[in-house]
Order: C-alpha cells, then structure tokens, then sequence
C-alpha cells in the first residue's frame, strides 16, 4: 500500500471536520537520555500546504522514514491546509503545544526572527537550495541565529527551499518595463521590489490568487514557485504566462519543533530525524527535484503556461532599481529588534552562501522545463 497516498486521502478527510483541530496529542516526556526504550510518540504536524503540494510530498516522506525507522515507537499526524492551525499561527501552535511540528517560516515572524529574515531579501541568493543549505549551517554554527530559535521554544528539524520567484501574467512579461503599472500580488519584502519596480504591489494570500486574477481584482502574481503555482494552486488556469524574472530567492520555509517535545525524545530517535531530514532535503539535487520539478513542467504544459525566462540584462535593470534599499531595510529592522552585530552576520552568511552556491548543481524549475 503505498501509505502517503493514504495519508494525503485521510488528511483530506480530516481537513474537512475543523473539529478534529482541537484534538491534539502530544509526546512530552522526560529527558532523552532517560526515556524509556519502549516509549511511544504520538505526534502532530500542521501544515498550511494542500496535501499534494511539493513541502507535503516532503512531509509525507520524511514522516514516513521516521515512523518506519522507530519501527511503530513515533507515529506523526499531518494536517495540512490549515485544518489545524492557520498559515500564520503555525508557530505560537507549536510553542503552546496545540501541535508538535509545524511548517512555517522566518518571514511571518520578522520581529520573531530578526537575523534569519536575511533571506527576505531578493537579488541576493539567486540559489535556494544553497539558501537552506545555508540556513542550516547557521543554525548549526552560529550561536545568534540558532538563539532566535532557541528563544521561541522551538527546534529546527530542517529548512525547505522555495524556489526562485515566478512572475504570472495573462500577457507575455518578459522585460523590465513590463512591470510598470501591473496589480502584483506578492509578499514579504518582494511588495516593496515591486513597487520599486515600477508595479502596484499587493498583498492577497496564495490561496486567494486564481480567484482575484479571475474577478480582476489584480493583473498578475509572484512570490510564489513554478512548482507550488501550477501543482497546488493550478495558476495556469488564470495566467497564461510564467516567466523567472530571476529575482532570486526571497523566503525559505522551516519544520519546528516544539523544544520541549524535541528534548523529551530518546538520542536514537533524535538521530532517526536528523537523518530524515538530510535524506529528503539532501537529495534535491538529484531525483527527488527532477521527479518534482517533471511533474511540475508536465502541469504547466497541461494548464497551456508558456514559460520564459528574463535575460541577465533585464533583470539587472529591476536589481539596479531595488539598490541597497531592501537590504538596508533589513539591517535595521534586525537593529530595532534587537539583533547584535548584523553587519558582521549578513557578512558570514554572505560567506557561508557563496560557499554553498559553489558546491550546488541547483537548476531553476523553468530553466529545466525549457531545457526538456
């Protein structure tokens, strides 16, 4: 029986009876260490992705190679779309206990995680999978970053890519000037990119794009991945064009988990879910990303998306506009939340990203698509 498909069937089942949201069972226990050999875990996770999204099929995977691995001593229940706790609560849920697991991420929570909002800012990471690389090492080895953290009573189990930003439009977009004048939906520090740009930027949330497309509400959409757009939100439908402005990559999404919890599992298990994570994430660059991103270039073809790509010269004319403006923004708003040293921080991540962008083989989801 092939048990994600199972478990996609029974989460879409649950999503529909909110009721089952207050239901939740957790795993605290004592000490790792001193946990016995024959205690069990019955965990939560929400999600605030569909089930056949590309971070659910993630999900369903890694929660499969650990209930596998333990052998029947942790068993996980996903709940996507928001049938446990909403996108933006998926932090204060895991802090509180109402889930063990949540997907979220350092740009919902700006004042929450001043330093790791460093990703927010395009034209600076032009390579997500080295962005996550990079947001791991840090979390691993630099002590103000994994404080943030630490702070929020949650642990980092991995962090999770969103590739490079798509521009969706009804017409063709495909240089710099195309932007002027445009109703983009958009979020995160990419409103402000826009707006630089030249567009009317707009904050809908993901799930609200076909229908403001459809009703004319804005013209167009981005911050959203071509794998994300066309396999969970089926944006194609709406707008026939997509193309990689290449803005880079402006957000990376990150699975936490209630420390407590985290700390209350034995070093065996703690080991089982470190492996996980590096075995569903490590593996992006090679068959696990091309079965995504095959399906994702198959669904656009079937939505009737053309999909191009801006040429260098174009997208350094939006760089040009967007200058030090969102990088500045940033620093100071990581001063005024009370991050220390942030120069000296966005220099090492700097490093730590050019280091991993060297060893990365990462191809952006529409360059592949073209290059099939």
């Amino acid at each position: 029986m092939n048990t994600m498909k199972t478990r996609r069937a029974k989460a879409l089942a649950v999503a529909s009876t909110l009721a089952v949201a207050a239901m939740v069972v957790t795993g605290c226990s004592s000490s790792g260490a001193d946990s016995a050999e024959g205690e069990t875990f019955d965990l939560t996770w929400t999600s605030y992705t569909t089930p056949e999204g590309y971070y659910s099929m993630a999900m369903d995977e890694w929660i499969e190679i650990v209930e596998e691995r333990t052998e029947g001593r942790v068993t996980i229940e996903p709940f996507y779309m928001g049938s446990l706790c909403a996108t933006m609560d998926g932090l204060a849920c895991t802090k509180d206990g109402r889930a063990d697991i949540a997907y979220t991420s350092a740009a919902f929570h700006p004042a929450e995680f001043p330093l790791a909002n460093v990703v927010t800012v395009p034209f600076v990471a032009k390579d997500p999978v080295a962005q996550t690389a990079t947001a791991m090492s840090l979390y691993e080895n630099n002590e103000a970053y994994a404080a943030e953290f630490e702070a929020q009573g949650v642990h980092a189990l991995y962090f999770a890519p969103v590739t490079t930003s798509i521009l969706g439009t009804k017409e063709k977009a495909e240089k710099f000037e195309d932007l002027k004048g445009l109703s983009v939906r958009s979020t995160a520090r990419m409103l402000k990119a826009l707006e630089l740009g030249g567009a009317k930027p707009s904050a809908i949330a993901v799930s609200e794009i076909y229908e403001s497309i459809e009703n004319g509400v804005i013209d167009a959409w981005s911050s959203t991945g071509l794998e994300s757009a066309v396999t969970e939100w089926n944006l194609g439908e709406v707008t026939s064009h997509m193309t990689d402005t290449k803005s880079g990559s402006f957000i990376n999404v990150v699975a936490v988990m209630n420390d407590e919890v985290w700390k209350s599992l034995p070093d065996d298990i703690q080991k089982i879910m470190i492996e996980a994570s590096e075995e569903v994430w490590g593996n992006l660059e090679g068959k696990y990303l091309d079965a995504i991103f095959d399906e994702t270039c198959d669904r656009a073809a079937e939505q009737g998306v053309t999909l191009s790509s801006w040429s260098d010269a174009e997208s350094a004319k939006w760089e040009a506009a967007v200058g030090d403006t969102l990088v500045n923004d940033w620093k100071a708003e990581a001063t005024a939340a009370g991050a220390s040293d942030v120069e000296g921080f966005y220099a090492d991540y700097l490093a730590e990203l050019e280091a991993a962008t060297d060893k990365s083989d990462y191809v952006a989801p529409v360059e592949y698509c073209l290059a099939r």
